[in-house]
């Protein structure tokens, strides 16, 4: 609302005390309302660049990485879009994008697996990583190398943003992508820390616009990594809905239940042709590499599958996560609800786990069971 001068008329022969208050009067504000015939000259700008023109001739987005499987070829970045990466911690999503990243470097196709399509004028192709140390950052920029048999790639460039606050790294990266001119490919490893809250609406909020502003207007690419929830698959926080919900694509890193040296790859989430899942490991020389002939097993539900037909470590590692994510002591409602969202079951199932680890002395109760103040501890003996 903007604010207009009243005009009055001052009384020169009034008294003292009445020439004040006039005077007063004469240099106060009246509020005025908007014309909302006449918005500001920006706002009309906007209108102009976001209308779509019926007769406009637009393009097909590029497809800039996609993966072979077998005849089918599917996509998981086009550019003017955003991917994104989630998976547990240590499911070793950053080596994923190794594999990725080699494919756009090379512009070509690495494993006959992953194809980088990256147009000439945008083969630039640069990783930010906000968590790890400048030791590991080069580590990751040399297993790309080592793939692809190049020494130094004219085209790749790694960044180490661990020492900067999440406002200075959102910084480097705008300030990057806006003065890079050759740019194709953006991959922001830890785009948690570009936030100071992950539960922050606004701050969610602002990194999505910022992906899809950047990816707009420079018709680039950008593809970042989220961890998932301790107690279920969901990505982290108000930002990772933000982010799924924006997403071209969502794909999941996760360990191979049967064997936990192979990471699983798989979409969530695909607005185009989806791509087919794979699983790699990494190899005696820190490299990542497919493993040939690996299926996905269905295995039984855990609704269905009695305690002990589980695995010992994936048990002591669940309840390593749900201690971790509650404190050092729970209480007996507390555990049950956490073994309820874990394995997908109900509360009378809940309580044969809870009797199962008992037994088994992994969790030990403190107190009379009948005592409304018992309380659980995790065993670490």
């Amino acid at each position: 609302m903007e604010l207009r001068e009243r005009q009055v008329q001052i009384n020169t022969d009034a008294d003292l005390n009445d020439l004040g208050e006039e005077l007063e009067n004469a240099t106060k504000l009246t509020p005025q309302e908007p014309d909302p015939i006449k918005p500001k000259e920006y706002v009309k700008e906007w209108l102009k660049m976001a209308k779509i023109d019926p007769k406009e001739k637009i393009d097909r987005p590029s497809v800039c990485l996609s993966i072979i499987d077998g005849v089918i070829e599917g996509i998981i970045g086009t550019l003017g879009n955003f991917a994104l990466i989630i998976g547990k911690a240590k499911s070793k999503k950053t080596f994923s994008l190794v594999l990725f990243l080699s494919a756009l470097v090379a512009n070509c196709t690495v494993f006959k697996k992953f194809k980088g399509l990256l147009p000439d004028k945008k083969s630039k192709v640069v990783f930010f990583d906000t968590e790890q140390s400048r030791y590991h950052v080069q580590k990751f920029y040399h297993r790309v190398c080592k793939i692809l048999g190049i020494e130094d790639p004219v085209n790749l460039e790694c960044y180490c943003l661990r020492q900067f606050t999440p406002s200075e790294r959102l910084e480097i990266i705008e300030y990057y992508i806006n003065t890079e001119p050759n740019l194709g490919f953006v991959a922001i490893d830890g785009v948690r820390d570009l936030v100071n809250s992950i539960n922050d609406e606004e701050e969610a909020t602002k990194i999505a616009s910022c992906l899809l502003r950047w990816t707009e207007q420079k018709n680039i690419h950008i593809i970042t990594v989220l961890h998932q929830n301790k107690r279920d698959e969901n990505a982290r926080g108000h930002l990772g809905t933000e982010l799924v919900n924006k997403a071209e694509t969502v794909l999941s890193v996760s360990l191979d239940p049967q064997n936990k040296q192979i990471s699983v790859v798989e979409p969530e989430f695909c607005r185009d042709r989806e791509p087919g899942i794979f699983a790699f490991t990494v190899n005696e020389n820190g490299l990542p590499e497919l493993v040939e002939g690996w299926e996905k097993v269905e295995t039984k539900s855990n609704k269905t599958l009695s305690p002990s037909e589980i695995e010992p470590n994936y048990h002591k590692e669940r309840l390593q996560e749900l201690f971790s994510g509650l404190g050092d002591e729970i209480k007996g409602g507390e555990l049950i609800d956490g073994l309820k969202t874990i394995f997908d079951i109900g509360v009378t199932r809940a309580k044969e786990f809870r009797t199962y680890y008992l037994s088994k002395k992994w969790i030990i109760r403190n107190g009379k069971s009948t005592s409304p103040n018992q309380y659980y501890t995790l065993n670490h003996k």
